[in-house]
C-alpha cells in the first residue's frame, strides 16, 4: 500500500479512444481553454516521462455519479493542488482481450462547473459508462 493507504495501481497503459476523444474534447472549439488544456496533457501522458497523479473517484458522489474502480486525472497536470485544476480526465481500468490492463479514456470536462447547467466530468463519466445521467 501506498502512504495514503490506497492499494498501488497496476502497472496498465493509458489509452485515448478515438471516439470518446472526438465526444468529450473535441466538442470545444479549437481554441477553447478546455480543448488545448485537455491536447496539452494527452501529448504529455503519451510522450512518457511526466508522473501522473493519479486519484480516485469517488464511488458514488452526491450528484449520484457512479464510478467505482475509476480514477481521474486533474487537468493542467502540473497543477498545484486541486483547486488550481478546473479540469478533469476520467479512466476506468479494463482489461483487454488479450489479458493486459489498460487505463481507458471515459470522459473530460469541468470537475466543478460554475454554470449549473454544465455536467460535471463526473457526471458525463456516468452518462458514458450508465447510458445515462445520474
Amino acid at each position: 500500500m501506498s502512504q495514503s493507504g490506497e492499494k498501488k495501481l497496476p502497472p496498465a497503459s493509458v489509452e485515448f479512444g478515438s471516439r470518446e476523444w472526438v465526444e468529450e474534447v473535441e466538442r470545444f472549439e479549437p481554441s477553447a481553454v478546455a480543448r488545448t488544456r485537455a491536447e496539452s496533457a494527452r501529448r504529455a501522458i503519451e510522450a512518457g516521462g511526466h508522473k501522473l497523479r493519479w486519484q480516485r473517484c469517488d464511488p458514488e458522489s452526491d450528484s449520484g455519479a457512479h464510478l467505482p474502480g475509476c480514477r481521474k486525472l486533474y487537468l493542467p497536470l502540473d497543477a498545484e493542488g486541486a483547486s488550481a485544476a478546473p479540469h478533469g480526465f476520467v479512466f476506468q481500468l479494463v482489461k483487454t482481450s488479450d489479458n493486459t490492463l489498460i487505463w481507458n479514456f471515459v470522459a473530460f470536462g469541468e470537475r466543478h462547473p460554475d454554470n449549473p447547467n454544465t455536467r460535471t466530468v463526473y457526471e458525463r463519466a456516468h452518462k458514458r459508462l450508465h447510458g445515462h445521467y445520474p
